[in-house]
């Protein structure tokens, strides 16, 4: 099996392999790299497929075209309803962020653009995390009438404190990439154009490092971390999945797209009377 062989059945996923360091690219670049329903599902299979690699000792995770990832797929495509359809999408949610936790190889983000929603989450719990100068990152779950559930109620307090944690997951505010950095939401700051070089040569130098000290001291430090999954996650995915049961989601997604094209409208009617 060649290096990367092993992931040729991912669509919105894509993968290279420099020696032992994988680069997993989240491949929207049209939509931002929102996660629909497919690349969602993709994303519940793909740290486990990482995790047995033995062949990759680093990892880093970005996002293809302008954007990280802008998180669930809100603006466009159906969001699931209840049912059976939801009750896998919240079973694949579980996996996505206990999977992650589990990569027992250190994996680098590599924010390159809007880390948002589930992006955030995803960047977030990576084991270092640089953050282009021109980025930003949120976790907007309640503006869309859900609770931040899918993990990002794990990363937040433990990276930023619970009294920071609470202002930017209760209003869903937007970090610029300084302020981020500054109270230690991120580990760097980085110009865009020297990003993924000095991600992979950090997962590069990782990499080439003594593999069972690195993993072990990783896997012990993520405890904390799976430990609090196992106090929170599933209480916070129950009342998730209640939002998108009730129909609140749907109201305020369809709100929210609205917004969105006045928003658009406006600035090209503007744009024209310029």
């Amino acid at each position: 099996m060649n290096s990367t062989e092993r992931y040729s059945g991912y669509e919105y996923l894509t993968f290279h392999q420099e020696s032992h360091v994988l680069t997993v690219e989240f491949n929207r670049p049209a939509d931002y790299n929102a996660v629909n329903i497919p690349m969602h599902s993709e994303l519940a299979r793909v740290f486990a497929e990482i995790r047995k690699d033995e062949d990759v000792r680093a990892v880093v995770l970005t996002g293809r075209g302008k954007a990280f990832s802008a998180g669930g797929n809100v603006l466009k495509g159906p969001r699931p309803g209840a049912g059976p359809g939801l009750d896998a999408f919240f079973k694949d949610a579980r996996k996505i962020v206990t999977d992650l936790l589990e990569v027992p190889q250190p994996v680098i983000a590599a924010i390159n653009g809007p880390a948002v929603g589930l992006g955030a989450t995803l960047a977030l719990l990576c084991d270092i995390t640089l953050m282009s100068r021109t980025a930003i990152i949120s976790d907007p779950h309640v503006t869309v009438g859900v609770v931040a559930g899918d993990g990002g109620l794990i990363a937040w307090p433990w990276l930023i404190g619970m009294a920071r944690a609470k202002e930017y997951l209760l209003t869903g505010d937007k970090l610029p990439a300084a302020e981020a950095e500054r109270i230690g939401l991120v580990n760097r700051v980085v110009e865009p154009e020297q990003l993924l070089d000095e991600a992979q040569a950090l997962a590069a130098r990782l990499a080439g490092g003594t593999v069972r000290a690195i993993q072990g001291t990783k896997q012990a430090l993520n405890r904390i971390w799976l430990d609090t999954a196992n106090v929170t996650l599933d209480a916070a995915l129950a009342t998730e999945k209640e939002c998108f049961a009730s129909g609140d989601h749907a109201l305020a997604v369809e709100a929210f797209r609205k917004a969105h094209e006045e928003a658009k409208a406006a600035k090209a009617a503007a744009k024209a009377s310029a």
